[in-house]
């Protein structure tokens, strides 16, 4: 099978992480797969920088209209595109990709679509903490608010597009349902996790070579919902058995002396002994639309704390993998945080070991990979 896979990143950030690992993944099966990105920071003969020139960048700010001013139609006349059996879109936001393409894509060859987020049924926003406290023009960096135009853009193109339609958990489905999608076959394939790559080690050893302390409790936190997680640090400086570490970048300032930042890497494995080494991952995030750091640490035996919002309670378990607080109580997300912090030895082990195994259960890259597949044989002519 020949698959021409389109979107904005190729090897790095959450979505492209997971279109990157299907690719390897069909790669490995026989298949071809050539990438066109607008960022491209692999070194892969068959991934292809979209050109881009400054002035569209300014069309775009200035009709404040980021689906039509991108020059992708040269990908029709490529040796990848019509050689192509089927088209696997990823995320097409960014100013990079013309929407309206899609109609005649669709029409040549069929069509997958991964919503990686919900910019593709909304007028401007990629998530819904967007939706729910707007700023469109700043978050679009246009000079007005041209977004009911935007969302009706979309729907004419999708009217006259034949799409297969994958979200990638059930709450993106539901908001693709009752969107402009509604047209469109929608279907669930929920992202993979690398089991091989994301599994429990050996805590003390991990700990050693990173210089965490050896006998404390270590509860991680990432960049999302940083700011709830600064005070929840703080709050904590006056205890000496829990140490916590910013996974990835430098944002929180505390006074607690028991903290410390590891620096961001876009290795893979460093980011799995950095999530090994934890035992527990404070996630409070504001939006989530598949939540990919939580499940890895879960993977890794790690019990996560978070909020109950978008996909975050089909990822964690309730009680069983971890604890889910009603969205924004900080008071409730807190007294998660201290409950599972005292749990006995012997509970804690039987919840860390429900965490890898709901995964293992639930989403691996082998899954995910099948069930593409298996979307593939069903459309192909």
């Amino acid at each position: 099978m020949n698959i021409l896979s389109i979107g904005t990143i190729d090897m790095r950030g959450g979505a492209a992480q997971v279109s990157w690992a299907l690719r390897n993944g069909l790669k490995a099966l026989g298949h071809t797969v050539n990438t066109f990105v607008r960022y491209r920071y692999s070194d892969e003969p068959d991934v292809f920088r979209i050109p881009r020139q400054r002035y569209q960048d300014w069309l775009v700010k200035i009709f404040a209209n980021d689906l039509t001013f991108a020059g992708t139609s040269y990908i029709f006349e490529t040796k990848e595109y019509k050689e192509a059996d089927i088209v696997h879109c990823h995320n097409l936001h960014s100013n990079f990709f013309n929407l309206k393409d899609l109609i005649r894509m669709s029409a040549e060859k069929p069509v997958v679509w991964t919503l990686h987020d919900i910019w593709a049924v909304t007028g401007f926003a990629y998530n819904s903490a967007t939706l729910r406290t707007p700023n469109k023009k700043k978050f679009l960096l246009c000079l007005w608010d041209n977004t009911p135009r935007l969302l009706a853009a979309k729907e004419r193109i999708y009217a006259k597009s034949k799409l297969n339609i994958v979200a990638v958990s059930d709450w993106v489905k539901h908001e693709a349902e009752k969107g402009i999608l509604a047209g469109q076959k929608i279907s669930r394939v929920y992202n993979g996790i690398d089991t091989a790559l994301f599994k429990p080690g050996n805590k003390s050893e991990l700990r050693a070579s990173l210089g965490l302390p050896l006998n404390k409790k270590i509860v991680g936190c990432g960049i999302k919902g940083w700011q709830e997680s600064n005070k929840i640090i703080d709050s904590y400086s006056a205890r000496n058995d829990v140490f916590f570490v910013a996974i990835g970048h430098d944002n929180i300032r505390t006074n607690n002396k028991n903290f410390r930042a590891l620096p961001r890497s876009e290795e893979r494995k460093t980011l799995a002994q950095y999530l090994g080494s934890l035992d527990f991952f404070l996630h409070p995030t504001d939006e989530e639309a598949f939540g990919l750091i939580s499940a890895e640490a879960m993977a890794c035996d790690v019990p996560i704390i978070t909020y109950g919002v978008d996909a975050m309670p089909e990822i964690v378990a309730h009680g069983q993998t971890g604890y889910v607080a009603r969205y924004k109580n900080a008071a409730e997300l807190e007294n998660n945080l201290s409950h599972a912090l005292a749990l006995s030895p012997a509970a804690y082990q039987e919840m860390s070991g429900k965490c890898r195994q709901r995964i293992c259960d639930k989403f691996t890259l082998e899954r995910m990979l099948n069930e593409y597949l298996e979307l593939y044989d069903t459309i192909l002519p």
